[in-house]
């Protein structure tokens, strides 16, 4: 018989957005069970956001907690985001999708990307691949997922996401958590002392002297300070194949309700790619390239052409990105979280996601004190598997170039990409399939959608298409599209939404049931 106590006592170290949305997840999921949660962190630290645009797991994680997205969306300055729309990705001058959501679903257990593909390759004008897809519409119409007072198909089925402010969102965290009984604590840790076993014994601080805990979460970003200064992880380097390792960031005002467009845009520029995000209260932009293809401050000057702006109003010091993610995010009774697990490019916006999957997968394998080795290791294996995705699916997005204008797209179609990815590539070229993990953040039609937004299109479809009745296919394909233009009309714009619900004048909607949230798919389906 197991005679182990409990895990009762968690102490994390590091406030921010990894910090406060790890203390607000366990005080609320541990109440019943006695759990104790305490954050410290120190007031001279500067927190380094993980980024203002997220993924759709952040809806069920609001929603799994209770909190109101009204008042989160007011409190964090968030809008709404549909997907990321791609420019001059692919030749320059041009666009494309990753809508989130479905992309008109299935056909007959099929991905409707197999029945597009079939009508394409017969001859028929069939438009792109995201042309199926309720979020592309309402993006490109700019208008919001849902009505003032009422639900829509996206939102009951937590289809979207948000454009958040990281500050504002770790403040509005931090009155949650402490409201549902996180202790905390403002002050310098100063030591970390580790017993015999490679087990932390306790930490010591600068003014509330020792602290314990059954349970020590780093969330201290790319210090490591326990996971790395104190219990010696390893890191895996990355930037042989995710080439760009630095950011600039810069705010600008809005201008006009064209500017705050429910979606990220991602803009390729010469040596990686500018992001725009629009918040209610300003537009967040930012530079993310390779210091191996193009220095600081003519990245700077690059920048700010972009803008359109002066450069001397620009930060001058860009910040500097590690790549990569740890060997192991648990050793002994020691968890890393945020940016001390791990950094991948935020092309796809996937900081918060991974913090959330951190404390998911915590929850699946929680401890007693004896730390049982298999769930550490069960663990550690699939957030080895989580990095790994996201780091293949982000490198698609620059292998399937065709820009040749500078040294940086040149260099993408040579790096080594990883066997998985290229086993992918390999069995969608050949049949049209795409066989994401179990437990995968990226469905097939993220795939596709990038994939087809670079006119990459395998030799055939998925045989199984040819099975389904035409007539019948013609008719729902043109049903999809009539479905989502009919909601799609009764849907306002973005920006008045956005006054409006900052204004107070919204009423969060009756929705269906949380059934369509699962906190490992994007597409929430």
């Amino acid at each position: 018989m197991n005679t182990q106590r409990a895990v009762r006592d968690i102490l994390i170290v590091g406030g921010g957005t990894a910090g406060w949305m790890t203390a607000t997840y366990l005080a609320t999921q541990l109440r019943a069970s006695g759990g104790r949660v305490t954050l410290v962190e120190s007031a001279e630290i500067p927190i380094i956001g993980v980024g203002e645009a997220t993924v759709p797991p952040l809806v069920g994680y609001l929603r799994v907690l209770g909190i109101s997205e009204e008042k989160f969306m007011r409190e964090a300055h968030a809008t709404y985001k549909l997907g990321i729309k791609f420019i001059d990705w692919h030749r320059g001058n041009d666009s494309f999708w990753h809508a989130f959501g479905p992309v008109g679903g299935t056909i007959d257990g099929l991905q409707l990307f197999h029945f597009w593909l079939r009508s394409l390759q017969a001859g028929n004008a069939e438009g792109t691949y995201t042309s199926y897809s309720i979020q592309a519409l309402l993006g490109d119409q700019g208008k919001a997922p849902r009505q003032f007072t009422a639900s829509s198909p996206p939102y009951d089925r937590g289809q979207y996401a948000y454009q958040l402010d990281a500050h504002a969102f770790a403040k509005f965290l931090q009155a949650e958590g402490v409201q549902r009984g996180t202790r905390h604590i403002v002050d310098d840790v100063t030591d970390v002392v580790v017993d015999e076993r490679g087990f932390i014994r306790h930490i010591t601080t600068k003014g509330s002297g020792t602290l314990t805990a059954d349970l020590y979460i780093d969330c201290t970003g790319f210090r490591g300070m326990l996971i790395e200064r104190a219990l010696h992880d390893g890191w895996e380097d990355w930037s042989n194949v995710l080439l760009c390792d630095r950011a600039v960031a810069a705010p600008t005002p809005h201008a006009g309700d064209e500017s705050m467009h429910p979606y990220t845009k991602s803009t390729a520029l010469s040596a990686g790619w500018a992001w725009r995000i629009p918040l209610s209260t300003r537009v967040g932009n930012g530079y993310v390239y390779s210091s191996k293809f193009l220095d600081d401050d003519a990245a700077v000057e690059e920048f700010a052409r972009h803008l359109n702006v002066d450069p001397s109003v620009l930060p001058l010091r860009p910040l500097k990105m590690r790549v990569g993610r740890r060997r192991n995010f648990w050793l002994g009774n020691c968890i890393a979280v945020g940016l001390s697990s791990g950094f991948v490019e935020p092309l796809e916006s996937t900081g918060i996601f991974v913090i959330q999957r951190s404390l998911a997968l915590l929850m699946t394998y929680f401890p007693d004190m004896g730390f049982d080795s298999s769930l550490i290791r069960r663990y550690n294996e699939r957030m080895v598997a989580t990095y790994e995705e996201i780091r293949d699916f982000i490198v698609l997005h620059y292998i399937l170039t065709r820009r040749t204008d500078t040294e940086f797209w040149r260099a993408y179609p040579k790096i080594d990409i990883s066997d998985e990815l290229a086993a992918q590539l390999e069995l969608y070229r050949r049949s049209g399939r795409i066989e994401p993990a179990t437990y995968a953040m990226f469905p097939e039609p993220s795939w596709y959608s990038i994939l087809a937004g670079h006119h990459h299109l395998p030799s055939t479809y998925n045989r199984g298409a040819d099975l389904s009745d035409a007539t019948k296919v013609r008719h729902i394909l043109a049903a999809i599209r009539s479905g989502n233009d009919e909601i799609a009309r009764h849907m306002p714009l973005h920006s008045e939404f956005i006054k409006r619900l900052n204004n107070r004048q919204t009423t969060e909607p009756q929705r269906a049931g949380l059934s369509g949230i699962l906190p490992g798919a994007v597409s929430g389906i």
